[in-house]
């Protein structure tokens, strides 16, 4: 019996070409998702000065967070940088007001308990913890 063996030139390069590709699409889709749950999260907020409205936040860092207490932040992404293509990123969509774990239990009539987890599940499918509460100094 006789064995035939082809060598593919360039198919590592290729391979690896299409995977930065692939992970940088997933990375962009996974941003914009992201974005869209913050404009439902900014729209289901209750409002009273627009200060936890306005305190949303899509981030790569779970402690990155802006709390708008003049009720007006023009932060959308924070300071993310350019998409990834080497590694699926991690995103965070954080509220830096102090009282956000209250809205999102109910604490207001404007609108139901457990809005953010609503937001979120439109668009994803989370791995552990959805809504965590992270104390911080000051």
């Amino acid at each position: 019996m006789s064995k035939i063996s082809i060598k593919v030139l360039g198919a590592a390069e290729t391979f690896k070409s299409v995977d930065e590709e692939l992970v940088e699409t997933v990375n962009s889709l996974a941003r914009i998702q992201g974005l869209d749950t913050v404009n439902e999260l900014k729209k289901n907020t209750p409002v009273d000065t627009g200060r936890a409205r306005n305190s949303w936040l899509l981030t790569s860092d779970k402690n990155s967070f802006i709390d708008a207490q003049g009720g007006y932040s023009s932060a959308g992404t924070g300071q993310m940088g350019p998409v990834s293509n080497k590694d699926i990123e991690t995103l965070y969509i954080t509220n830096g007001v102090p009282y956000i774990e209250d809205l999102n239990k109910g604490s207001s009539k404007q609108a139901p308990a457990r809005f953010v987890e609503s937001a979120v599940l439109k668009a994803f499918t989370p791995e552990g913890v959805l809504f965590e509460t992270i104390e911080t100094q000051g």
